[in-house]
């Protein structure tokens, strides 16, 4: 595409203001800044601050902010040259880029951008039409959608249509714009999914299927579940996991990890089918992503799909408390990735040749090459010689060296009585589900302690109850600095001090609510 001249990049910097960007409802008054909602998280407090001076918003909760560039992109799924050509238009600038020519091919191109979405939203209307009667008087696409157990409901939410014998599934961009379709075949036709070819709009590469549905989970949780297909998406959502998206096929760009992670994503679940296959996507995706992993900008985890299953056929199969507790046994992404390493150790006779060691040893030593000096390192080391029969304690469980793997995070010194009072509020939110909003209510003065209690808040949300604990601690293990230091604490307390806190909750409840508000404390505990 062609640049656009810096003239008009500083112009549109220079007059478009971040306020008006926001509806007049959606902004609160703080002295000479404003408050409002945070999109990236679930607030419930707003902590969004948009600041007219600055002309940024910034949440302290997230460490986000962007200027009114960067907004537009983030709210209305907008490349970089989308949002400023569209502020230029609203404070009629003009889209002068760098030379007539350039100016002459971004018009033409953008004349061409608005006629091919109008064609996809025309040819949208159409194939939901046919399905439509479809499912009126029954074919191809209504049977195979009985079939794979897709509800009429989901039919309409996600726009679902046929034509010429298969089931066509929009693809919409992050703004919820059809920008093409994949195909999916209803019998023995081949190919079995064919997606709409690359044009002005539509680029595999730089979309993710779901994404606008799942975007507001994503920001809230800080989590998502990638899968390979649409349908089973569309299969995730309806049972209630909203936070699910797909590739269109195994392989990632790099572009769509970008989108991914501009939504808000801090740890991602990887939920590829069990096949071979999918392993082995499973597997190219890690090698990618370890840069970011190992510099714990993002965390990932890997589901066990049983082989031969996928996300939709397992929900079909065994519902989706199945799907969930994968997810709650999820493997750490450096430990899956060493017991695959380790995988032919195991087959066959007690001791493997000697070909095979060297060539697991081999690839071992690879992965550790990857890895910066520290505790993951040491620990994938004592795994990986364990597995070879080369450690000290060799003998030792498999589930030993696998607890090693468990990032420690030092316990942080509490330096008063309140904020040591302060940190039990956080633990007994993550233990004690019905302490929660009450727990909420409190004023805690420590950043540390009230940015660890909106993250595990925000976790609580997606979580289910029995996932929590887990899931904070290995979101908390990808972050450095002090909340992620109390969060992982009140995550993994250890066990006596979990089962005191299950089987006496409201007692430390009274004696958090006596030592931080005691003026309002009996008050606040007469609701039990």
């Amino acid at each position: 595409m062609p640049q656009l001249s810096a003239a008009l990049l500083e112009a549109v910097r220079q007059r478009a203001q971040i306020t008006d960007l926001f509806e007049a409802g959606e902004l609160r008054k703080a002295g000479k800044e404003f408050l409002s909602r945070c999109p990236w998280h679930d607030d419930r407090r707003p902590s969004l601050t948009v600041s007219p001076q600055r002309n940024r918003v910034h949440c302290f909760v997230c460490n986000r902010g962007v200027d009114a560039i960067g907004w537009l992109q983030d709210r209305q799924g907008l490349s970089f040259q989308e949002a400023v050509l569209q502020l230029a238009q609203r404070y009629g600038l003009g889209s002068d880029p760098a030379d007539p020519e350039a100016q002459r091919r971004l018009e033409r191109e953008q004349r061409q951008r608005a006629q091919l979405l109008r064609q996809r939203s025309r040819q949208c209307e159409q194939f939901q039409r046919s399905l439509q009667l479809q499912l009126e008087r029954g074919g191809p696409v209504a049977a195979l959608l009985e079939e794979r157990g897709i509800h009429r409901e989901a039919v309409g939410h996600w726009r679902l249509g046929a034509s010429e014998g298969r089931l066509q599934i929009p693809l919409s961009d992050a703004a919820g714009r059809c920008v093409g379709f994949c195909a999916r075949a209803t019998g023995l036709q081949q190919p079995r999914y064919r997606n709409s070819p690359s044009d002005l709009v539509f680029e595999r590469q730089a979309l993710v299927f779901g994404l606008d549905r799942a975007a507001a989970a994503i920001r809230r949780t800080g989590t998502a579940l990638l899968v390979e297909g649409p349908l089973d998406v569309i299969a995730l959502h309806q049972a209630g996991l909203d936070g699910a998206v797909a590739a269109l096929g195994t392989a990632v760009s790099p572009l769509q990890l970008q989108l991914l992670q501009r939504h808000g994503l801090k740890l991602l679940w990887l939920g590829f089918d069990g096949d071979g296959a999918g392993q082995e996507a499973t597997e190219r995706l890690l090698e990618q992503l370890v840069p970011q992993l190992v510099a714990g900008s993002l965390s990932a985890a890997v589901l066990q799909l049983p082989e031969g299953d996928d996300a939709d056929g397992l929900l079909r199969r065994a519902g989706p408390e199945a799907m969930q507790a994968l997810m709650a046994g999820a493997q750490h992404w450096l430990e899956w990735r060493l017991a695959r390493l380790t995988a032919p150790l195991a087959v066959g006779t007690a001791s493997p040749p000697l070909a095979v060691q060297a060539a697991v040893e081999q690839a071992g030593q690879a992965l550790l090459a990857q890895l910066p000096e520290g505790v993951l390192r040491r620990s994938a080391e004592l795994q990986l010689q364990q597995a070879l029969g080369l450690g000290a304690d060799s003998a030792a469980p498999h589930g030993e060296a696998v607890a090693r793997l468990r990032p420690s995070w030092p316990a942080p010194v509490a330096r008063s009585p309140r904020q040591r009072a302060e940190r039990r509020v956080v633990r007994l939110f993550v233990h004690a589900p019905q302490c929660r909003e009450l727990l909420m209510a409190l004023e805690l003065q420590d950043p540390a302690c009230r940015a660890a209690l909106d993250w595990a808040c925000n976790l609580a949300v997606a979580a289910a109850e029995a996932q929590l604990p887990a899931v904070a601690a290995q979101i908390a293990a990808s972050h450095h600095g002090e909340a992620a230091a109390v969060l992982a604490q009140a995550a993994l307390p250890g066990e006596e001090v979990v089962a005191l806190l299950q089987r006496e909750p409201l007692a430390e409840l009274q004696a958090l609510l006596e030592q931080l508000e005691p003026q309002g404390s009996g008050a606040a505990c007469s609701a039990f």
